[in-house]
């Protein structure tokens, strides 16, 4: 609360003022008193506006330090970028990472589809069937990882087996046996016991085969390597042990045959008596091909037993001659039946295939080395058209093919640019001499006179007079005048000269010149009418 205090002023009626005093009425107040009233106004109004101020430092204090709360409420709220704070929780709004292992004591449950929708990656993952590393799982369901362990059942739709092995020497994809152990029954037969591959295997070898038996032992340092070449006896399954017979060295490839020994590897090469049994196939490192074998019936194979062939050509087919080029792989096979071949020569072009689809037809569609998608075929089309055959040059044409048509070329017909005259009544009458010479030019068999100027159309004429005489220059200056006739001319009685006699020779000759549709000369004819 603020002290107000009231100071009365005496008043100023008839008063006179002298020494120091006023007086009135009512009494006197001296000077001093007046002052010091006055004095005392102004220190209450100091003390009024020192307790104001003071106030109002006290509110302003106050709201600041309500903005400071606030403001520290607010980063509390909303902690600011940089704040260590943050560096102490995982986001649930936005990509984070975090340090340190996380163990979810509940479990781990997926709202809709948001869990791991785009996949997920464990280590550094690399995605590769042989040098890939750690593990990953596609939003497809697609995983990837370095080995499974199932303690249970494992189903699955399909199993796909992925091994890497490589090949040394020849392999034959026949029935094969490893040697266990070897007797020699000291007639030239021997009997091996052949190794089980599992339990209750027995071996496929049957009476007759012709079986080809291949040992190397270098590395293990006994130095062994070589071949045998054996025929199959007898068999008994149940022992899982076979008899044979060598075949003399005669009779095996490279003049030298040699005895089973243990380790050896065996595989059927054909059958003596069993065609079923007379074919293999074989995959050859050292030949650099793969093999298809017919009809065998002993070790020596010849041409007859080659069925086909992938890779190096064989020896007897090299040497018949065919243009076939040194080092490169080619296919032989007694016959192929296929659906679509696509060649290509040595820049990787496709070979165009010549397809003759006979009579031109406006509607149809034709193709200048592309696909025919109809028939599968890269092909360039042939077309019959007035007698003679064109080839399209420009894929989707319809327009017919003409001589200076860029849409074909005319490969195959009459060649030659002919003119002659439209059929005229010949008949000579001397009284009564007219006829007209109308030019008619062809060429590829079709009539292209409208492709010719009228300046290209020349007319001259050769007569004789009775005397067998050139007359020279009466024919220049008829032709000098019938100059520009274009491609048809009308003649009289007056065209030929005959005032007085009758020539011995009159002939009119129209020559005629194509021109390319550039201005430069393609071919000339002309055609004479004589008398």
């Amino acid at each position: 609360m603020i002290d107000v205090k009231l100071i009365k002023k005496p008043k100023n009626s008839g008063a006179s003022v002298g020494g120091g005093i006023a007086t009135n009425g009512n009494g006197y107040a001296p000077a001093g008193a007046v002052r010091e009233a006055a004095h005392a106004a102004r220190a209450d109004v100091a003390a009024y506006a020192e307790r104001a101020g003071t106030a109002k430092d006290a509110d302003h204090a106050q709201l600041a330090e309500k903005a400071h709360e606030a403001e520290h409420a607010l980063s509390a709220f909303d902690l600011d970028q940089d704040s260590p704070a943050r560096r102490e929780f995982l986001s649930r709004v936005a990509d984070d990472v975090a340090q340190g292992h996380i163990t979810f004591q509940e479990g781990l449950t997926a709202i809709g589809e948001a869990l791991f929708r785009d996949g997920a990656v464990f280590g550094e993952f690399i995605s590769s069937l042989y040098t890939g590393k750690g593990a990953g799982v596609d939003k497809d369901g697609n995983g990837e990882f370095n080995s499974v362990r199932v303690r249970g059942s494992l189903e699955v739709l399909e199993l796909l087996v992925n091994r890497l092995a490589a090949i040394e020497g020849d392999q034959l994809l026949t029935e094969g046996d490893v040697i266990e152990s070897v007797i020699d029954n000291g007639d030239g037969t021997y009997g091996l016991y052949l190794r089980s591959k599992w339990e209750g295997y027995f071996t496929a070898q049957v009476p007759g085969s012709v079986i080809k038996g291949i040992v190397n032992t270098l590395a293990a340092g006994s130095g062994d390597y070589y071949t045998s070449w054996m025929r199959v006896n007898s068999v008994n399954a149940a022992l899982n042990y076979i008899e044979v017979s060598l075949y003399p060295d005669n009779e095996v490839p490279g003049g030298r045959n040699y005895p089973p020994c243990e380790l050896m590897r065996l595989a059927r090469w054909g059958s003596q008596t069993d065609p079923a049994r007379q074919s293999c196939l074989y995959l050859s490192s050292t030949e650099g091909r793969i093999v298809k074998l017919q009809g065998v019936t002993k070790p020596i194979i010849d041409s007859s037993n080659y069925g086909a062939t992938f890779g190096t050509l064989p020896e007897f087919i090299r040497q018949m001659g065919l243009p076939v080029v040194e080092g490169q792989d080619y296919v032989y096979a007694r016959g192929l039946v296929v659906q679509d071949i696509v060649r290509m020569d040595y820049q990787g072009r496709p070979v165009v295939t010549f397809v003759d689809r006979g009579e031109w037809d406006a509607g149809a569609d034709y193709y200048s080395e592309a696909l025919n998608p109809e028939t599968g075929i890269f092909e360039t089309s042939d077309v019959w058209y007035m007698g003679c055959k064109y080839r399209c040059m420009a894929t989707g044409t319809h327009a017919a093919p003409a001589w200076n048509s860029t849409a074909w070329a005319m490969m195959e017909g009459n060649p030659d640019f002919t003119v002659d005259f439209a059929d005229t009544d010949l008949v000579f009458d001397p009284d009564r001499f007219a006829v007209t010479l109308t030019v008619i030019a062809r060429l590829y068999n079709m009539d292209i006179t409208a492709d010719i100027a009228d300046t290209d159309v020349v007319w001259t004429r050769y007569s004789e007079d009775a005397d067998g005489r050139p007359r020279t220059a009466s024919d220049n200056a008829w032709a000098i005048k019938r100059a520009g006739a274009g491609k048809s001319l009308a003649l009289t009685a007056t065209d030929c000269d005959m005032t007085g006699y009758m020539p011995r020779t009159l002939r009119f000759t129209a020559t005629v010149t194509l021109r390319d549709g550039m201005g430069a000369e393609r071919a000339q004819g002309a055609a004479s009418l004589e008398y």
